[in-house]
């Protein structure tokens, strides 16, 4: 095994945990490190480049960076992607086109554009654009788009003003989606296979995407691994069997003509499916095994492995932050193991039957393993498992790999040839094969429909549940493979040890413990309010984000992963604070999740109770409705909501006003007489009103909540400048705390006793160098 690039590769592995990368100017000592230690100590030699690797590549790709000002900037860029549509408004990604730029990383920006023209995969604009940075919102459970962003080399993001087309760049693969793309929309099953033949997903619903999740078989219709070694077998082997037959060769003639022709057809469908990350990653383990085998080179299944792991992490050390990644070499991984452990298929004095019965069970060997591997990996990536994946996959792969993928490749072959003759022209369709591998995919799609009925779909798993297989994980590997005959008794205790929290967990189950602790969650969802109060597993929801259009909502993208992940079954009440979309548009997400919760607001169109000042006793808990006292329209209408405990407080203001601030001020005057003594008010934690508008959070509203710490609701950058600086100023002229989403991520307060603990996604949840607050540019550090 190369040590070099074991060194190299896990310490690139390990950049998923760096708080920070190296500053720039450490790069020069960092690569003579690696020269020195080179022949001594390779592995270190191979750590020291790959943090050096890793720190340049990331200064090239600051180095097209764009600055975060309010202000419109023009930019040339050439359209590489079409990402989504929703409504009026496209998601498009496109590569920076710098001409001084010679050497360098490509990279991209992700743009959204109103009402845009027709647009295609290859065009090259001259955009005018409000840029933004690439910070998205982050909370436990929740999809981390800056981190997929960055593997991608998307450095920033964009709101298209105005755009001029300055030309149109020629590419097969941009022509050929072009002409295939209306004909294959005809067809049932034309999405899939549009995904299949050109990695193009454009024609995959929602729902479609939901029952590939679901079942666990979404790999099949994403280029990669298994689809470029299905057609390399198919092209080595028809080839080989061809010429065996016809020019019979004594030497390796035949076989290295074979091997280049599958080396080529995979190289040329890597193509066609747009070199993706994945596609990358498979086109070079099969080049590397196919290039070895001509050069008669010996080496093991795992050093071919390291080899393409290498070469990977070498072209992009940013491979490492996409899930896919994670998902090819563990997949690859597994498979090789299961091999290696596995006797061998056959003998040649091995009768056909032995053959044929040490096969299957190699594919069986292979099947349960993988999906028991990967939906381990699925859980920790996604927060959930396919129940069904591993039967579903048993059935789908073998007919993938032997029906419907040359099918549909030889169908493609013959529409693209008649086309290319204009066989149309002559009232020929040249759909014919291609009809045949559609209809090749109806079992299939039928398995994906029935998936919606099937109980247990889709299991959401909590961080416990997670922290438990892991446990288990790592107890099976242990016992499995340790040597315990020379000390049975201390690997017998060691082993015990990771039983432990399965223990705790099973009698947490059994005899649920009430504690005094509660847990306030300030969830990050950009411009908009949700707070989760969690406690002995029940949950108390203020306010549910805003929703867009009919695909989007922060109540289905962030709270209920959120409750998912941290493993909150029930949610005893559903507060509404008033009508705006940033605090209600979730709702009806969220009701419909929870049926039993009562819901608390008095918008119209909700059944529930209204926000009547009265207290309600909720787990050990005082929930206090303050105002308002009759319904009101609008922002000073807000729903607010004191939360103690006896010790400690919580104060939940929504959008009011002082205009509702001097109300509540005068309520607590006619009660207690004394500003000084208004006990309904002070509150040790203050989620600030109207997201640190100016027209809230007054001197005497202030003084009279007497907070510690204020948390501010509000997004990164947003274009209403929330929080206001006078807003914040006055919390901290009075040496109040103060904490923004939008800048912290997912915000958490634990009470307990008479002790406050803070936790923020971006500073102690989630504390890496991808997470953190930046124009990318601000990732490199130059000291």
């Amino acid at each position: 095994m190369n040590r070099f690039m074991f060194g190299f590769s896990a310490i690139l592995l390990s950049a998923m945990l760096w708080p920070s990368l190296p500053p720039v100017s450490y790069i020069p000592y960092l690569a003579v490190g690696a020269l020195i230690l080179y022949r001594k100590i390779p592995v270190c030699a191979g750590g020291l480049f790959a943090m050096a690797w890793l720190t340049g590549f990331c200064l090239g790709l600051s180095r097209q960076d764009l600055p975060v000002l309010q202000q419109p900037i023009q930019v040339r860029g050439e359209i590489i992607s079409l990402v989504s549509r929703n409504s009026d408004w496209l998601s498009l990604d496109i590569s920076v086109i710098k001409p001084n730029l010679i050497l360098g990383p490509n990279a991209k920006l992700r743009l959204t554009w109103k009402d845009p023209p027709e647009v295609d995969v290859g065009q090259v604009w001259q955009f005018t654009l409000m840029p933004k940075s690439i910070a998205s919102v982050l909370n436990q459970g929740g999809y981390n788009e800056q981190k997929q962003l960055i593997s991608q080399h998307v450095v920033g993001k964009g709101r298209v003003i105005e755009a001029h087309l300055l030309a149109v760049s020629p590419s097969l693969r941009n022509e050929l989606i072009s002409a295939l793309t209306p004909e294959l929309a005809s067809l049932p099953q034309g999405d899939i296979l549009l995904a299949l033949l050109l990695g193009d997903k454009q024609l995959i619903s929602k729902v479609r995407w939901q029952a590939l999740r679901q079942t666990g078989t979404g790999h099949l219709v994403a280029i990669s691994g298994l689809h470029l070694s299905v057609i390399a077998a198919w092209i080595y082997t028809c080839l080989l069997f061809g010429l065996s037959r016809l020019v019979p060769h004594q030497s390796r003639r035949n076989i290295t003509i074979a091997l280049v022709a599958a080396g080529i057809g995979a190289a040329f469908y890597a193509y066609l499916a747009g070199f993706g990350i994945s596609t990358q990653r498979a086109l070079v383990m099969i080049l590397l095994l196919m290039l070895l085998s001509l050069l008669k080179r010996f080496s093991t299944a795992w050093e071919r492995l390291l080899f393409a792991l290498f070469i990977v992490l070498l072209l992009d050390p940013l491979a490492c932050l996409s899930a896919g990644f994670w998902l090819s070499f563990c997949a690859l991984g597994i498979i090789l193991y299961t091999l290696e452990i596995q006797p061998r298929a056959f003998t040649p004095a091995s009768t056909r039957r032995a053959r044929l019965r040490t096969g299957m069970m190699q594919f069986w060997a292979i099947q349960w393993r993988l999906s028991l591997g990967l939906g381990l990996l699925q859980a920790a990536l996604f927060g959930g498992v396919s129940v069904h994946s591993l039967w579903m996959n048993i059935l789908a792969v073998p007919w993938f790999s032997f029906v419907v993928i040359p099918l549909a490749m030889a169908g493609f072959v013959c529409w693209w040839l008649g086309t290319a003759l204009g066989l149309s022209h002559f009232g020929l369709s040249s759909l014919g094969v291609l009809r045949l591998s559609d209809w090749s995919l109806s079992p299939y799609a039928q398995l994906l429909d029935i998936s919606q009925q099937l109980p247990a779909h889709w299991l959401a798993l909590s961080d416990s549940l997670l922290a438990l297989g892991f446990c288990a994980l790592v107890g099976g590997v242990l016992w499995r493979y340790v040597p315990k005959h020379k000390h049975y008794i201390a690997w017998l205790s060691l082993l015990s040890l990771l039983f432990i929290p399965a223990l705790l967990f099973c009698m947490t189950l059994w005899s649920p413990v009430q504690t005094h602790r509660w847990t306030m969650h300030l969830l990050d969802v950009g411009q908009g309010l949700t707070v989760v109060i969690e406690k002995n597993g029940r949950g108390f929801i203020y306010d549910t984000g805003a929703a867009f259009g009919d695909d989007f909502s922060y109540a289905e993208r962030v709270i209920l992963p959120f409750l998912k992940a941290k493993g909150i079954q029930e949610i005893d009440y559903i507060v509404i604070s008033h009508s705006d979309n940033d605090h209600a548009g979730g709702a009806p997400v969220l009701i419909e999740a929870y049926p039993k919760a009562l819901v608390i607001t008095d918008v119209a169109g909700f059944s529930g109770q209204d926000c009547r000042p009265r207290q309600i006793q909720w787990q050990g808990l005082r929930l206090n409705l303050l105002s308002p006292p009759q319904v009101l329209a609008g922002n000073n209408g807000s729903c607010v909501v004191r939360i103690d405990d006896g010790l400690q407080s919580l104060l939940l203001t929504g959008d009011i006003e002082k205009q509702t601030e001097a109300v509540l001020l005068r309520s607590e005057l006619s009660v207690n007489g004394d500003l000084s003594d208004l006990n309904e008010l002070q509150s040790d934690v203050l989620v600030a009103p109207h997201h640190g508008s100016k027209t809230s959070s007054t001197e005497d509203f202030i003084d009279a909540v007497a907070p510690k710490l204020v948390l501010f609701p509000a997004g990164f950058a947003n274009r209403y400048g929330f929080p206001k600086y006078t807003v914040v100023e006055r919390y901290q002229r009075r040496e109040i705390r103060s904490l923004t989403t939008g800048s912290e991520g997912q915000i958490s307060v634990i009470f307990q006793q008479s002790e406050l603990e803070v936790k923020t996604y971006r500073g102690d949840l989630a504390p890496f160098w991808y997470n953190s607050l930046f124009r990318f540019g601000d990732l490199i550090n130059p000291e």
